[in-house]
């Protein structure tokens, strides 16, 4: 069971969202605005939060961006919105969120998300090692291994790597991963396929046996991690 924090100006919404969890064994709160969810936040420490990007006084940004910076929080975040455009998700991401959820949405698929980021989470926790199949990142110390073998990586691939194994099932877009790792830099549109093949080299170089990033041509990139 997880303590989740359940932020939806429609009472409606938020009643069937926090009746469902409940049903799978979680303890949800419901907050109809961004100022009862802050107040809920920072009382009752959620594992995760289901948050409204359209909300009263406070949007799901703005309450995103206290929540990570004033409270400091950690839960993972999964935004709801009918905006499904990209740059309204790259600024969901930007926020804090860790997911992204279209309205309307069937609450099977609000479930699998829900434990799959509550599962890496809790990885997350265990001292900080973030670990895929064969693949294991020491988050504290910055290390990469691979069935123990070390994989000695720069900055840059290196958060390319922790970028994809955070979200292990997820195909990140050429667009999302620019944003995520050079910012509002000026880069040049070759930057990210020689960053992959930079690292890819990397991993051969340490002859650890493994390719850590699959190509899905025409969508993106995604961590391959056994």
């Amino acid at each position: 069971m997880a303590r989740l924090l359940v932020i939806e100006d429609d009472p409606e919404i938020g009643a069937n969202v926090c009746d469902f969890l409940r049903g799978r064994g979680h303890d949800p709160d419901w907050a109809p605005d961004g100022y009862v969810g802050l107040a809920l936040a920072a009382s009752h420490a959620p594992e995760l939060v289901v948050l409204d990007l359209n909300l009263p006084r406070m949007d799901g940004l703005a309450w995103c961006r206290r929540y990570r910076q004033e409270l400091q929080g950690h839960a993972p975040v999964i935004m709801l919105t009918a905006r499904d455009a990209l740059d309204d998700r790259l600024a969901g991401f930007e926020a804090g969120a860790d997911d992204y959820l279209v309205k309307p949405f069937a609450l099977a698929e609000l479930a699998v998300r829900v434990d799959a980021l509550l599962r890496r989470a809790q990885g997350r926790a265990l001292g900080g090692v973030l670990r895929q199949g064969r693949l294991e990142i020491d988050r504290e110390a910055r290390s990469v291994r691979v069935d123990g073998t070390s994989v000695r990586l720069p900055p840059k691939p290196y958060r390319l790597l922790e970028l994809l194994a955070e979200r292990a099932e997820k195909v990140f877009t050429h667009e999302e991963l620019e944003r995520a790792i050079w910012g509002d830099e000026v880069f040049r549109s070759e930057a990210l396929r020689t960053l992959v093949a930079a690292t890819r080299r990397l991993f051969a170089q340490a002859g650890c046996g493994l390719d850590p990033i699959e190509t899905l041509h025409g969508h993106g990139y995604r961590l391959r991690a056994r």
